[in-house]
């Protein structure tokens, strides 16, 4: 998912869309973005499914997963990045000549 610095397979249908180079840098934002928040995420359900296997979990350990902000910020950031994704698609749809 990096158009700016690794070569890729060109579509055929994306030919002659205004701007597809940024736009499809801007897709590619979007995306990892997206990929990387849900990293995230995915770290804090797996850090919350080890506490919880855990043969000597104690009450700190459950509060602190439960107090834990940020995977909310994760949360954002995902619904953002696919509302941003899902309008550059839109623009991109309405470009396209087929």
């Amino acid at each position: 998912m990096d158009r700016a610095t690794h070569a890729y397979q060109q579509n055929a249908a994306l030919r002659g869309v205004n701007n597809i180079g940024n736009m499809m840098l801007f897709v590619d934002d979007d995306l990892r973005e997206t990929a990387l928040a849900i990293t995230r995420i995915e770290g804090y359900l797996t850090r919350t499914l080890s506490a919880l296997e855990s043969p000597d979990l104690r009450r700190h350990d459950v509060q602190a997963l439960a107090s834990d902000m940020d995977v909310l910020d994760h949360l954002d950031q995902v619904n953002e990045a696919l509302e941003s994704l899902r309008r550059r698609l839109a623009r991109l749809a309405g470009e396209m000549k087929r």
